[in-house]
């Protein structure tokens, strides 16, 4: 019962999702039914445990919420955070004790009680290297919790501005503002597809200036993210479609507004954009700032101590275990390398707005140097620059006017997809 709740109100889509689902339920009913004696040491461990992570879910809702213009905290979301966290504990503990009973039937066959105790450490960080430690971070790059926007955000005041609701192909409900053009009644529409964790109305100043240089604009959620549906973030795999649902809805709800349609992708959002406008012929420009979220890959700091045999063992069980939530295989760097160079001959402006992060300056370099022609690489200045904003979306409103000259001549793009 617990189960079928979880997968058809909560949609949860996952053999991982679904266990951790069930993990709380099933161990208090253990609990309950069997009685097993519990020492009071593990009683008060756990109830520190669940404090600390009850006060850790309610900071981090209250600072984001703080931080972050128009944007107030879904209480329920703090709620399925604790739950989850402790699914993991509850997973870890049953794990833990299945290993310990395991070890317990062989354990008598070493004689030697320190190679004993020495076996037991060892299994133990191989494990805890191996297994636990993959796993924890699989889990949490594939899951994060959401924030919602306010109803009149600040941000959109002396703008046109509607809230609009529309469906991905698999049915997950995605939601967004359309912001109305301010100076005229203008057929172009601007998409702003924000990244992971970050709700779009932390992009709404981005809409505003477009609006006011003539461009309506539609920012949504992707799944998994602020107002939408879905907890869930699959490198690009499903957002590919809400994105490409985005599209659809302008065409059939707006199509007055969207002879000429561009896309404007941010981090994990630009990653999205570029994998639909391979395979859709509507997008008439695209802009890609700081596309990530399409592979894996360790902090910079750990990589610089960790030999790279290590580094790929690890890479490759951690994908593995990703593979398995999402339920498919995510498409690493080579799979958006191929798909921004299938946006040609749509207009591409490769970007990172980022300052002094080497990492995502190579990464974006990279992604420039696979992408054909037309196109145009912008990297935020390393030092402060009271300019740079303005060069930045002077370099935005060039490429979206290259794409409206290109689409006007005729000569426009084939789409395996739309042609």
């Amino acid at each position: 019962m617990w189960l079928a709740i979880g997968k058809y109100l909560i949609n949860l889509n996952s053999i991982i999702d679904l266990v951790h689902f069930a993990s709380v339920p099933c161990a208090a009913a253990y609990l309950f039914i069997f009685r097993p004696p519990i020492r009071k040491e593990t009683v008060i461990s756990c109830c520190i445990y669940f404090s600390i992570l009850a006060i850790l879910s309610t900071v981090y809702f209250i600072t984001f919420s703080m931080t972050i213009p128009d944007v107030r905290i879904i209480w329920s979301e703090v709620l399925i955070a604790i739950y989850f966290l402790t699914s993991v504990y509850v997973i870890f503990w049953l794990f833990d004790k299945f290993l310990k009973g395991v070890f317990n039937l062989f354990a008598h066959k070493i004689k030697n009680k320190d190679a004993r105790a020495l076996t037991r450490i060892a299994i133990s960080l191989t494990i805890l290297l191996f297994i636990a430690a993959p796993y924890l971070v699989s889990f949490f790059i594939t899951h994060w919790v959401k924030f919602a926007d306010s109803d009149n955000p600040e941000t959109l005041q002396g703008t046109r501005y509607a809230r609009v609701n529309f469906f991905s192909s698999d049915g997950t409900s995605l939601k967004g503002w359309f912001v109305s053009s301010q100076n005229m009644v203008s057929d172009s529409t601007v998409i702003i597809v924000p990244g992971r964790t970050a709700s779009k109305n932390l992009f709404l100043s981005y809409a505003k200036i477009l609006s006011g240089n003539d461009y309506n604009v539609l920012i949504f959620d992707l799944r998994g993210n602020g107002a939408s549906g879905g907890h869930k973030y699959s490198f690009a795999v499903n957002e590919v479609n809400d994105v490409i649902a985005a599209v659809d809805y302008l065409k059939k709800t707006k199509p007055e507004f969207c002879n000429f349609i561009f896309g404007y992708g941010i981090n994990e959002g630009a990653t999205a954009l570029i994998s639909a406008a391979a395979v859709d012929n509507r997008f008439a420009a695209v802009i890609s700032d700081n596309a990530c979220g399409y592979d894996i890959a360790l902090p910079l700091w750990l990589k610089r101590y960790m030999p790279n045999c290590l580094e790929n063992n690890l890479l490759a069980i951690t994908r593995t275990f990703v593979n398995i939530n999402i339920g498919t295989n995510i498409p690493g760097a080579q799979g958006i390398y191929d798909k921004i160079a299938q946006v040609s001959p749509s207009p591409i402006l490769v970007a990172n707005s980022l300052r002094n992060n080497k990492l995502s300056r190579q990464k974006t370099i990279k992604l420039f140097a696979n992408a054909r022609m037309p196109k145009k690489l912008w990297l935020a200045p390393s030092k402060e620059d009271e300019f740079a904003d303005s060069q930045y979306f002077l370099y935005i409103l060039e490429t979206f006017d290259l794409g409206k000259s290109k689409q006007k001549a005729g000569n426009w793009r084939i789409s395996k997809k739309y042609d």
